[in-house]
């Protein structure tokens, strides 16, 4: 029994760190998406200022 935990063990601990990379590359996403959006209102606000 002792066995079986210490070979799930790493299974258990390559599944966090797939998490944690997953979510944080969602995340990553995410932000880009947003700076994309508001430099893209930035640059039309420009445009429309000065235009």
């Amino acid at each position: 029994m002792l066995q079986k935990a210490r070979a799930a063990f790493p299974l258990t601990k390559l599944r966090e760190r797939v998490f944690e990379g997953a979510f944080f590359s969602v995340a990553l996403i995410a932000m880009a998406g947003w700076v994309y959006f508001i430099t893209l209102l930035l640059v039309r606000l420009f445009l429309w200022f000065f235009g």
